[in-house]
């Protein structure tokens, strides 16, 4: 029997409950002879509004209905957001935490990752938000505390804005602090005897002036940085997604196989969701998803949302932007062993576009095929996990 978990913090896109909706229901229709597992869906933040959206609530609606889903709500972050009594009345099959003898969020989201990795040690999230200018790393700051208090391990990598982490001397004057916060939980981690793992990728500290090259030694070194964080090559963070434990991000999810699943590798699914330049999302997503299967881990990428516009039409950089061509980054990485490219054909059809005719055979999936592709993988597959991101 497998078990899923889903966390969101940031707004969702109706859309995307749309198809996850829909790729969890034939997920259940092609299970109807079996169990079909259990899905846990857990949201925060910005993501608890899609509860009240209309535009989001019957897609909602359907799955909630489901007896093998459940839907967790942050309680408190309910009531920061106002939202309380409107889920409570909208929504009474949706399990609010914070209530009654229920727990808190994010005790209630380890707890449920233990028992899904068994026999795992540690447990991470991987930031790409900046400090202040998103509350991410405040989420971030409780799931780490709550894995520490839990007994495991815990484990931060920085990526994109989430390098930010690292910088010597936050002193913000209305919101937590997100560099001490982690210098609090690195000395507590290792107070309790369980050693955390908190690493930057040095491209993304580079890019953002936290790693310098130093004319007396002639060795780039940090710059700025708290001592709690260690930069490191993306290799290096990667690496770590070669172990059976849970990874949680912004937006992720996760698949675990019940038993009789053989072991190896975690297989990692990377949703490109984004238009592919005025942000980092789409390039950082497409940089994580090729250096993971370099590594020999085997990837999935999935244009999706807004992402499919990164297949449609002809890209030409100007000479004079120094931005990086994304389909030709696709066009010459098709080869690569461990990565498959995928594109949403509901997506597409919903914008009324179509891929590049170079991008042919980059392979059409339906909601359909995404039910099969997540929940329903090979019978032959090793994998012990799927891991889902969301850029």
């Amino acid at each position: 029997m497998a078990c899923s978990t889903f966390l969101f913090c940031d707004p969702i896109p109706a859309e995307r409950i749309r198809w996850i909706a829909a790729s969890i229901v034939a997920w259940n229709d092609k299970s109807s002879t079996e169990h079909p597992g259990s899905v846990k869906v857990f949201l925060t933040g910005d993501a608890l509004f899609s509860l009240i959206d209309a535009r989001a609530r019957p897609a909602w609606a359907v799955v909630s209905i489901l007896p093998s889903v459940q839907i967790i709500a942050d309680g408190d972050e309910l009531q920061l957001q106002g939202l309380r009594d409107p889920v409570c009345s909208g929504f009474p099959q949706v399990k609010i935490t914070g209530v009654g003898d229920q727990g808190p969020f994010w005790e209630e989201l380890v707890t449920a990752l233990k028992e899904e990795w068994a026999g795992a040690k540690n447990a991470a999230f991987l930031l790409c938000n900046s400090p202040y200018m998103s509350r991410v790393p405040v989420y971030m700051l409780r799931f780490l505390s709550r894995v520490e208090k839990t007994g495991l391990h815990p484990e931060l990598y920085s990526y994109l804005d989430g390098v930010h982490t690292l910088h010597d001397g936050q002193r913000p004057s209305e919101f937590e602090n997100i560099g001490r916060g982690v210098a609090a939980l690195a000395g507590a981690a290792v107070q309790s005897g369980r050693d955390p793992w908190f690493a930057a990728c040095s491209r993304c500290a580079t890019a953002r002036g936290y790693y310098q090259m130093n004319p007396g030694t002639g060795f780039c070194e940090p710059a700025s940085c708290i001592q709690d964080i260690t930069i490191r090559p993306l290799k290096e963070i990667l690496a770590r997604f070669s172990s059976n434990h849970p990874i949680v991000s912004h937006a992720s999810g996760a698949i675990v196989p019940g038993t009789g699943r053989g072991g190896g590798v975690p297989h990692l699914v990377v949703f490109i969701t984004n238009p592919p330049y005025c942000t980092e999302w789409t390039f950082g997503g497409m940089s994580l998803a090729l250096a993971a299967a370099m590594d020999g881990i085997p990837t999935m990428v999935i244009f999706i949302e807004e992402g499919v516009y990164a297949l449609h039409g002809t890209h030409e950089v100007p000479k004079n932007d120094k931005v990086f061509n994304i389909q030709e980054m696709v066009a010459v990485t098709t080869d690569v062993n461990a990565l498959q490219y995928f594109v949403h054909a509901p997506s597409l059809e919903d914008r009324g576009i179509d891929i590049s005719g170079e991008f042919s055979l980059v392979r059409k999936v339906t909601n359909e095929d995404l039910a099969r592709i997540l929940f329903q993988p090979d019978t032959e597959c090793s994998a012990p996990a799927t891991r889902m991101i969301f850029f």
